[in-house]
C-alpha cells in the first residue's frame, strides 16, 4: 500500500531496541527466524541489525550444521563502546525519553489545572458574589426608603438565584440523609478510590483518548501470519492469508507481495495449478514451540472512547460546561460595558453595585472586587481575557477535540468490524466451501458485527467474484476453486519433510 514504508526504509536504532528487548525478556538462543517471529520485523532488518547488536554487546555466536547462526548474550547487555561520544549519545537518548515523558506529564497537569482551576475560581467568585448580595439585601431591608429600588435579595444577580437554590437543595439533602446510606456511600467511595485512575490521566483520556488503538497492530498481524506459516510447514495460501489479515482480495494480493519481500518468500504453483506461497526461511528456527493458531485469527480490537467510567466523563463535561458559560459571560460583558465601567469608579454606584445593575451585576461586582480590593487599576482586560477569552477558548478546545475524535473513532471502529467480519466469512468459506450463505453467518463477537446492513452479503459476493464461485438456487455460493486450492495445499504440506529445516548440531562456537 502507498502508506506503507519500504523494507529498507527503517530506523536502525528502533530495530536494535526491539531485538534487545526480545533477548532481555526471553533470553536463550535465537536464530534470525526466531527473532522475526517474535518481533514481526522483516527478515532483512533483523539480519542487518542483529549484527550491530552482536558487535556492541558481545554476542555468543554458534553455527549449526545447516549453516544457521544462533545468537545469545550470556554476559548480559553491557555495551563495549566506551569514551565520551558513545556515553554522550546513550545519555542523550535517555534524556530525550525522559524529557518526552516529563513533557507529556506536564501537559496533562496543565489540562487539569485549566479545567479544575477555572471551575473552582468561578464557583468561588459566584459564592462571594452571592454572599455580598445577601449582605447588601439584609442591609437594605433596614432602610425602607431604598428597598423599592433594589429588587430584593439575589434578584440582581440573575442566575445566582438558581445557584443559591442548588446549594440549598444539596445542603438539606446531605443534612437529612439516612446514617446507613451515608456510611454505605463512604464505604463505596473508599473501595473505589483505590481503583480510580489519577485525575490527570482520566481527564487526558477524556480529551485525547488512550493512545492510537491501531498502534502495534501491524506487528500483531505479522506475528499471526508468521505463526501460521511456521505451524503449516512454511506454506500459506491466499484464502488462508486473507482469513488472517481480514483484507479484501485485491488488497490481500498487494500485501502478500510485501510479505514475500520482508520474509524471503516466493510464490509457487502445485502440480494441479494451485498457487501458494512458500517461506522456508521462517522455518529455520531454534524455538520448537507449537506455533499453531488453530482456526482462529486475531481480531482487530474495537476501541473505546476512553478508559474512564461514563460517570467520570459526564462530570468532566459538566465542569467544562460551567467554565464555558462563565467564559462566555465574561467575554460578552467585557466587550459591552466600557462606558458603564467609566461610571463605576466615580463613586456613584460603588456602594450598592450588586443590587442595581441586573444581569450585569456579577461582572461589575468582580470588576470592583479586583479593582478596589485587588489593587488593579483597570481589571477590564484581565476580566475579558483571563476570565473570558482564555477559559472560553479552552472550553471549546476541551469539547471540540473529543467531538472530532469520537466521530473518527466511530468510523475507525466500523472499518475494524468490517475487517473482522471478513475474517469470519473467509473462515466460513474455507470450512464449508460447498454452500456459503451470507444470512447464515452470525458472528458471536460484537467486534465482527458492523452497523451497516448487508455487510456480510457484500463480503460474500466480493469473495465469490474474486474466486469464481458459482451461485446456487438457494442464494448460497459454492467455492469450488477455493476448496481445490485448500485440498492441494493440504497434500503439499503432507509431502513436506520438516527435517530439512532442522538446525543440526553446533559446528562452531565463538565462546569455545
Amino acid at each position: 500500500m502507498a502508506s506503507e514504508k519500504k523494507v529498507y526504509d527503517y530506523a536502525p536504532a528502533r530495530v536494535r531496541d526491539q531485538l534487545l528487548d526480545v533477548f532481555r525478556k526471553r533470553g536463550g538462543e535465537a536464530t534470525a527466524a526466531d527473532l522475526v517471529a517474535q518481533t514481526g520485523l522483516p527478515t532483512t532488518q533483523v539480519e542487518t541489525e542483529i549484527k550491530a547488536v552482536s558487535d556492541e554487546y558481545g554476542a555468543r555466536l554458534r553455527v549449526t550444521e545447516s549453516g544457521e547462526l544462533l545468537y545469545s548474550f550470556p554476559s548480559g547487555f553491557r555495551s563495549r563502546y566506551r569514551g565520551f561520544v558513545p556515553t554522550f549519545l546513550r545519555g542523550w537518548k535517555a534524556f530525550k525519553k525522559t524529557a518526552a515523558r516529563v513533557g507529556a506529564a506536564l501537559f496533562k497537569v496543565w489540562i487539569v489545572v485549566m479545567l479544575v482551576g477555572y471551575f473552582v475560581l468561578f464557583v468561588a467568585l459566584a459564592l462571594v458574589a452571592m454572599l455580598a448580595s445577601v449582605a447588601v439585601s439584609m442591609s437594605g431591608n433596614s432602610r425602607d426608603s431604598r428597598s423599592s429600588d433594589r429588587g430584593g435579595g439575589l434578584g440582581g444577580l440573575g442566575g445566582m438565584m438558581i445557584f443559591d437554590t442548588i446549594i440549598r437543595i444539596w445542603f438539606y439533602s446531605e443534612l437529612f440523609k439516612d446514617p446507613y446510606q451515608r456510611q454505605y456511600e463512604r464505604d463505596a467511595r473508599s473501595a473505589g478510590r483505590s481503583q480510580k485512575r489519577p485525575l490527570y490521566k482520566a481527564i487526558f483520556s477524556f480529551v485525547f483518548g488512550d493512545g492510537d488503538p491501531d498502534s502495534g497492530w501491524e506487528a500483531v498481524e505479522k506475528k499471526a501470519v508468521v505463526a501460521f506459516v511456521q505451524a503449516h510447514k512454511g506454506v500459506v495460501t491466499m484464502p488462508e492469508f486473507m482469513s488472517i489479515t481480514g483484507l479484501p482480495p485485491l488488497e490481500a494480493e498487494q500485501r502478500i507481495n510485501r510479505y514475500l519481500v520482508e520474509f524471503e518468500g516466493s510464490p509457487e504453483v502445485t502440480e494441479g495449478g494451485a498457487i501458494y506461497y512458500s517461506f522456508p526461511a521462517l522455518m529455520r528456527r531454534k524455538d520448537r514451540a507449537d506455533r499453531s493458531v488453530g482456526g482462529s485469527a486475531p481480531m482487530r480490537p474495537i476501541a473505546a472512547f476512553s478508559a474512564n467510567p461514563k460517570k467520570s466523563n459526564f462530570w468532566f463535561a459538566a465542569i467544562n460546561a460551567v467554565n464555558f458559560l462563565f467564559g462566555t459571560y465574561f467575554t460578552l460583558e467585557a466587550t459591552a460595558h466600557h462606558s458603564l465601567l467609566q461610571t463605576l469608579y466615580s463613586g456613584q454606584y460603588a456602594t450598592h453595585l450588586v443590587m442595581t445593575h441586573g444581569g450585569d451585576a456579577f461582572y461589575l461586582f468582580v470588576h470592583q472586587l479586583l479593582g478596589k480590593l485587588g489593587g488593579i487599576a483597570d481589571p477590564t482586560a484581565l476580566l475579558g481575557y483571563g476570565l473570558g477569552a482564555v477559559p472560553l477558548a479552552f472550553s471549546i478546545f476541551f469539547y471540540g477535540i473529543p467531538a472530532v475524535r469520537s466521530a473518527r473513532l466511530a468510523a475507525r471502529n466500523e472499518r475494524a468490524r468490517v475487517e473482522n467480519l471478513r475474517r469470519v466469512v473467509y473462515r466460513a468459506a474455507m470450512d464449508s466451501p460447498s454452500a456459503v450463505r451470507a444470512g447464515a453467518i452470525a458472528p458471536s463477537a460484537d467486534a465482527a458485527r458492523p452497523k451497516s446492513a448487508g455487510a456480510a452479503e457484500r463480503i460474500v459476493t466480493e469473495l465469490a467474484a474474486w474466486s469464481g464461485a458459482d451461485p446456487k438456487a438457494d442464494g448460497s455460493f459454492e467455492f469450488a476453486e477455493l476448496a481445490r486450492t485448500q485440498k492441494e495445499a493440504a497434500a503439499l504440506r503432507a509431502a513436506i519433510d520438516t527435517s530439512k529445516f532442522e538446525l543440526g548440531d553446533t559446528v562452531f562456537d565463538s565462546h569455545s
